[in-house]
């Protein structure tokens, strides 16, 4: 009987969803059969019927992105039995994101066998195109070397290689404290507002927003409390009608908190480590734009260029 794979990716840039597809090609040559669901259909996710699971995501302020740990424990899967995976992607500090990510599916009753953290070019924009490229060849190799591993442990109960164990005290007990606190200090931060003026309805941003805090009501596109700020719809939206406050003088405030010194500092940017140049005063200006292409989901910065505003039918 062939063995089938579950896997639920979030990812708005397209770096998440590389190392996913490098995993699951392994998977396949390996004999399984993969079922691999985006976040934003994650309502159709049923992992019940899988052999092995896999749930991946980026990282926001040093912990997995909240709405994937959020969405497993409000559906209350029950995958006791079952093995299972995490992988992750960091333009800034992982910090013990693979971990608790990782914990999030174990209180599923699932048996998490290995994982994985990949730097991936950073989107946020404070730190916009850092990490120009990631991830590379390299990068993919790895997430390969993983795939073939996972493979093996389910079908011939090979043990794992030893370096994809997920070592809780990576990243160090700071993190413990320091992730929730940036998360409780992002949420206090103003939503996104949108100018009705410019804003054509497109939808793109109900389409792409990741914890579906954007909704049309009455006409108008409207930001539930709900957002996670993660910016994509700032990033992302036609023509630009999504407005954003950041602080002055180019977001300080917010270069001050993600920020290449600081993950020098504390977080695991190797000496040496090219780290590329950061667009943000371009980016906040927006000189340039993410380049996004839904339908094969990945983004680079790009010159902005004018939006020619759709006429409406009469």
């Amino acid at each position: 009987m062939c063995m089938k794979t579950s896997i639920l990716t979030m990812s708005q840039t397209g770096n998440t969803l590389k190392v996913a597809t490098a995993i699951s090609e392994e998977l396949q040559k390996g004999g399984l059969t993969v079922e691999h669901l985006s976040f934003l259909r994650r309502k159709f996710w049923n992992p019940s019927d899988a052999d092995l699971i896999g749930v991946g995501c980026p990282v926001f302020e040093n912990r997995p992105a909240e709405v994937v740990p959020d969405f497993l424990k409000e559906r209350g899967f029950d995958l006791r039995g079952k093995k299972a995976f995490v992988f992750i992607t960091s333009g800034g500090s992982p910090a013990k994101s693979l971990f608790h990510l990782a914990e999030a599916v174990r209180r599923t009753g699932a048996d998490v066998v290995g994982g994985i953290q990949v730097r991936g070019s950073s989107s946020f924009p404070t730190m916009s195109g850092v990490f120009p490229g990631r991830p590379d060849p390299e990068d993919l190799e790895q997430a390969r070397v993983f795939g073939r591993s996972l493979s093996a442990n389910l079908i011939s109960n090979t043990p794992m290689n030893p370096e994809f164990k997920i070592d809780p005290g990576r990243g160090g007990i700071f993190y413990n404290f320091l992730g929730p606190l940036m998360q409780k200090l992002k949420k206090m931060s103003p939503t996104p507002k949108v100018d009705p003026a410019k804003c054509d309805l497109c939808a793109t941003c109900v389409a792409e927003c990741p914890s579906g805090s954007i909704k049309i009501k009455g006409g108008k596109i409207t930001v539930a409390e709900t957002c996670i700020r993660c910016y994509w719809c700032w990033q992302i939206c036609p023509p630009m009608a999504i407005e954003m406050k950041f602080s002055p003088g180019d977001g300080a405030i917010e270069r001050n908190i993600y920020c290449e010194w600081l993950e020098r500092r504390i977080g695991d940017i190797k000496p040496g480590e090219p780290v590329g140049p950061n667009f943000y005063r371009d980016v906040l200006a927006r000189k340039l734009r993410v380049r996004f292409d839904p339908d094969n989901r990945s983004s680079a910065l790009f010159p902005a260029v004018k939006y020619s505003r759709k006429k409406k039918k009469p």
